[in-house]
């Protein structure tokens, strides 16, 4: 018999009444029926029904009586699971019984082994009546050879030195090895086993022996508190055995190699226990080969024994075409009937299969839907099953979820396996263990890096390398940059032939050229729609997300996997497999190369995404894209190659008008085409480019959303943008020739959607006053600028989240910045004073993240204290935050430095050679003993770190802290946690003060801080340049640390607000007094002129 890939134990509570006693049952007592309607309870294979007058005395602890028998046996299985495999020996029998043999062996346990053997029960019982010190090795065999063990407490049975280590035994087989207990109370109740085993404390296995018994009697099972006789609990321990039986030969599962699905399997099942009004619906979606039909039976398998009638059906679009619905629905209901089951009419079932399965709490999982009636054609209706049933789809297309009306909190999208998941699973695939150390392992990790997550992918590729030389990796490797492997392409491209054809252009679109720009949904409609008007693209997209053939980011960035990126392009290449220039969409630099040397060009061409690091003595001609007049993308991009400034020895005649997307790093010509049209124009990118100007006069520029000319230092002059009202980005920085900067740029009635403007190291001295009225800009960079001021109206910038204005080397003062602001970065030699709001109340409410006045030293003494102020109420602030995800969050989930700067870490920096007083911990040594227990100690805990930098004249890109701690007796250095901060400013001349929440090192010490009361925290510090190829090791002068709970969030916060009303208070009493006097000096005054009158 297959072993249960889940486990449970039940407790059976009995009184014995005074019948009990007797010998003699009615024939056929076990197979008795009741006089009140019964229904299945596991499915309707089961002959043994338990009635509701059973039902009635089943109590469960802390439960009230007469709960349905599916929540009971939810109960049942809930209790004591252990995952049990396959690969488990064989069991020999099915129930193993212990008893204590004088008190039940007359009578009662003869008539318990008949009715099990007239049920084909395999039992196991020791009739042997004496019994020595020690269990004989047969039963220790017998214990580990059962899938049940039936543990009949009784008056004596803690007495007896066998039965308790039998019982030592079973639990320790339950642990190991899942086995099922049903403890049995007969006469007895578990205070009085237990109030026995307390006498017993001369014997060196007590201690065992009440733990055993304590794990078998405290399980939360079962009760039958009362019964009229031994006969009906006879019956009631044989359905039990019954239950557990079936769902034991329910679950002949072998999840073995089912690697990074533990989180997609808990959400689902959460799911899957949500009680409901009606049947629940469950999606399941993603893209292909992502694992959503292993999921989906790994869930079907975990769960199928907690209901009445279950069925998988695979592949549900193919057999619907290829067999028809009747064919469907017979499979299904003979699945949940358990027999055979004819359908005669396709929209009707017979009165007496609803009125089965209308008593049935069902579990059916249909794979692969296609279509929105598909659910429908099934079922006339979901009402035809018990409201606790549910179904679960699985779909490539999340609008066939929305379709069959799966709500939005039941709708499960597959992502990507991790990239530890990831290569686990290529291991076990390749090298049948999933961890591994030899050779192969650099290999390995490239081949997981091809495969972004992708389960399918990971199992072909590693079947197809399994057993080959490191030689043939490193060939299939290369080829795999040309050609997708066949069986990964076929599977992908089910989806793309799913699509109508302008979505599949879209589709090829995005993974021939968008795919990796980082490109945003609005930006993305301008690119591919076909005319004015056109709204096909945004339900394009839509559609493609909703087939997981794309994603789209929280920020609304478009992006596909690697793997449908090659399929999209094989798709292409299949246009004309001899013949590039005869296919819509190049992006093979030779291919390219072939077709724009020799002239080959043709109205096919779509896009052209030509990398210029790899080309050599190239030339052009000058109506090289002369026949392309269906090109609508051209990207020329790549590091710096000494060939790309002679591409077009002759110049160039225009491009095609309907160009849309225009980026060409390092354009060798002083100016765009004289003809060049630009109305179609989404996208300008010409950094590093030779050119001096754009084009003469004014273009309609409707369509124009970003402009970047940067480090274009042969720029002399801009355009007149005043028509690109759609503007988004700006970005001219380091165009060091620019004579001015064109006054459309800062025109509000033109320009009023710039959400981005960069005017680094450009010849402006000041912004307009009425700069404020740019409601929408997020980002402005003014880096190196000549600027003196800035106006006060800067506060009306409501969306400002990020102010650069590092090397202003004639600013003076910084007026008060909107709440919005998240990062301010000043490197202001010159700066004296600084403006924050006025009240505590106010400074609450910002959002500061990242804070740096660097080499600020002419800083008066009050903007420093409102520094000082500021820094605490948004550090606070920033950790109070995030508290809450600390103990959902692990480390090592932050993979990437960047994105813990970007999200989980705020930062402020000032001059300064002190740690703040109000941090608690501080010292000048890089170590100090920090004190976690009470008032500090606290479930979740945050950490502010404060470090104080010397001068340091060193070029440096990032500083590194390895924060690193000990035990309580400072022994034993353990494995810490980095903190990175970005350094703008490469240089410093004095010591500065750095004030540091990291979200990565407060979950490592929150962590520690569970089992230790004091720590000893441990600071290394580095700076890092060049790439992080130069780490040099550096002295911190200071070093302090301050825990951070709610209670003192909330402590904070009274004495900010008492700060606040104590100011106001002054404010209030001076006023006054200034008023008082004033009206004294009035009254003198008016005294000297009355006697002058007189």
């Amino acid at each position: 018999m297959a072993h249960l890939s889940s486990g449970a134990s039940s407790i059976i509570y009995a009184t014995q009444y005074r019948d009990s006693g007797s010998k003699a049952f009615p024939a056929g007592i076990v197979a008795r029926k009741s006089k009140f309607e019964m229904r299945p309870l596991w499915d309707s294979g089961i002959n043994h029904r338990i009635s509701k007058h059973q039902l009635s005395t089943w109590t469960i602890a802390g439960v009230k009586k007469k709960e349905s028998v599916n929540n009971i046996v939810t109960k049942l299985k809930g209790v004591g699971e252990k995952s049990m495999s396959t690969n488990a020996p064989q069991s020999k029998y099915d129930v193993f019984v212990s008893f204590r043999g004088k008190d039940i062996r007359d009578g009662f346990l003869g008539h318990l082994v008949k009715a099990f053997r007239q049920k084909k029960i395999n039992v196991f019982v020791d009739n042997i009546i004496k019994r020595g010190d020690e269990i004989k090795h047969s039963l220790v065999e017998a214990i580990e050879g059962s899938l049940i063990s039936l543990v009949i407490f009784s008056k004596n049975y803690s007495s007896s030195h066998w039965c308790l280590d039998e019982l030592v035994k079973i639990i320790e087989c339950k642990k190991d090895r899942g086995q099922i207990i049903i403890p049995v109370f007969y006469g007895v109740r578990s205070k009085i086993v237990l109030d026995e085993l307390e006498k017993k404390d001369n014997f060196s296995k007590v201690e065992d022996w009440k733990l055993a018994l304590k794990k078998s009697t405290d399980v939360a099972g079962i009760r039958l508190s009362e019964f009229r006789n031994d006969a009906e609990l006879l019956e009631e321990i044989t359905n039990v055995v019954l239950m557990r039986l079936k769902m034991l030969s329910k679950h002949p599962v072998n999840s073995k190699g089912l690697i990074g699905i533990d989180k997609s399997i808990a959400h689902l099942n959460s799911l899957l226990k949500k009680e409901s009004q009606k049947v629940r619906v469950i999606g399941i979606w993603g893209m292909p080969g992502i694992g959503k039909t292993t999921i989906a039976e790994e869930i079907f398998n975990q769960n199928r024994s907690e209901y009445d009638g279950c069925c998988f059906l695979a592949k549900v679009s193919e057999k619907l075409k290829l067999h028809g619905i009747e064919s469907l629905k017979e499979t299904l209901f003979t699945k949940i009937l358990a027999e055979d089951v004819k359908i005669d009419t396709p929209n009707r079932l017979s009165s007496d299969i609803e009125r089965r399965i209308g008593r049935m709490k069902v579990l059916i999982i249909l794979d692969d839907v296609k279509d929105e009636d598909q659910l429908e054609m099934l079922f006339e209706t979901l009402d035809w099953f018990q409201s606790d049933s549910r179904i679960i789809l699985t779909a490539r297309d999340k609008q066939v979820l929305f379709d069959n009306e799966v709500d939005d909190d039941d709708r499960y999208e597959v992502g990507v396996l991790d990239s530890s998941d990831a290569l686990a699973l290529f291991n076990l695939n390749a090298f049948k263990q999933s961890h591994l150390e030899t050779e192969f392992d650099e290999i390995s990790k490239r081949v997981v890096n091809y495969a972004k997550g992708n389960p399918l992918v990971l199992k072909v590729l590693a079947h197809m390398l399994r057993g080959k030389n490191k030689e043939v990796w490193e060939s299939q490797l290369d080829k795999l940059k040309r050609l997708p492997v066949k069986k990964v392409h076929d599977v992908v491209k089910l989806s793309y032939d799913d699509l109508d054809r302008l979505e599949k252009k879209y589709f090829l679109d995005i993974a021939c050229f968008f795919n990796g720009l980082s490109l945003k949904v609005d930006y993305m409609k301008l690119l591919l729609k076909d005319c004015e008007g056109d709204n096909s693209v945004a339900v394009g997209i839509e559609r493609l997300k909703d087939k997981a053939l794309i994603t789209i980011s929280e920020d609304n960035v478009i992006s596909m996997h690697d793997i449908l990126q090659e399929m999209g392009r094989e798709v292409v290449r299949q246009e004309s497999s001899e013949y590039p220039n005869k296919r819509s969409r190049l992006w093979d630099h030779d291919e390219i190369c072939d077709v724009l040397k020799n002239d080959k060009g043709t109205d096919a061409i779509r896009s052209i995404c030509l990398n210029l690091s790899a080309i050599r003595k190239l030339k052009l001609s000058p109506d090289v894209f002369a026949k392309m007049t269906n090109l609508k993308f051209l990207d020329f991009y790549g590091g710096y190659n000494h060939d790309c400034l002679d591409l077009l020895p002759q110049g160039l005649q225009p491009f095609p008008t309907d160009l849309r997307y225009l980026h060409w790093v390092h354009y060798p010509l002083e100016s765009l085409p004289k003809k060049f049209s630009a109305e179609k124009l989404v996208i300008l990118d010409l950094s590093y480019s030779l050119v001096e100007k754009l084009w003469c006069g004014v273009q309609d520029l409707i369509n124009l959303k970003e402009v970047t000319l940067s480090f274009s230092e042969d720029l002399k002059e801009l355009p007149d943008f005043s028509k690109a009202i759609n503007l988004k980005v700006l970005n001219i920085q380091r165009c060091y020739m620019l004579t001015s900067v064109h006054p459309s740029i800062f025109s509000l009635d033109k320009l009023e959607n710039i959400v981005e403007l960069d005017l680094s190291r450009c010849p402006i001295n000041a912004l307009p006053s009425s700069f404020g009225c740019q409601s929408k800009l997020e980002t402005l960079v003014l880096r190196g600028t000549q600027i003196e001021s800035i106006p006060s109206s800067i506060k009306d910038l409501t969306r400002l989240r990020k102010l650069d204005i590092s090397d202003c080397s004639e600013l003076l003062a910084l007026p008060e910045l909107p709440s919005s602001l998240e990062t301010l970065l000043v490197d202001c030699v010159s700066l004296k004073s600084v403006f924050f709001p006025s009240t505590v109340a106010e400074q609450l409410k910002e959002n500061k993240k990242r804070i740096e006045f660097w080499n600020c030293f002419k800083l008066d003494e009050r903007s420093l204290i409102n520094i000082g102020l500021n820094l605490q109420i948004n550090l606070m602030e920033f950790a109070y935050q995030h508290l809450s995800t600390l103990e959902h969050d692990k480390v090592e989930s932050y993979v990437d430095y960047k994105d813990i700067l970007d999200s989980y870490q705020a930062v402020y920096v000032y001059p300064g050679s002190s740690v703040p007083e109000w941090l608690e911990y501080k010292t000048t040594k890089n170590d100090m003993i920090v004190d976690l227990s009470p008032p500090h100690l606290s479930p979740l805990l945050g950490f502010v770190f404060c470090f104080i930098l010397a001068e340091d004249s060193k070029y440096c890109d990032i500083m590194e802290f390895n924060i690193s701690t000990f035990d309580g007796e400072g022994d034993g250095e353990k494995d810490g946690v980095d903190i990175y901060m970005y350094r703008t400013c490469c240089y410093t001349e004095l010591d500065h003060v750095c004030m540091i929440y990291d979200q990565p090192c407060s979950h490592y010490l929150t962590s520690i801080a569970k089992s230790q009361t004091q720590v000893k925290i441990k600071v290394t510090a580095r700076t890092i340049g060049n790439k992080f190829r130069e780490r040099t090791e550096v002295k911190l002068k200071g070093f302090g640390i301050s825990p951070i709970s709610h209670t003192i969030y909330d402590n904070f916060v009274e004495q900010m607000e008492l700060f606040d009303r104590i100011n106001k208070w002054k404010r209030t009493v001076l006023l006054s007094i200034i008023l008082c006097i004033s009206l004294l000096q009035l009254k003198m005054k008016t005294k000297m002129k009355m006697k002058k009158l007189i």
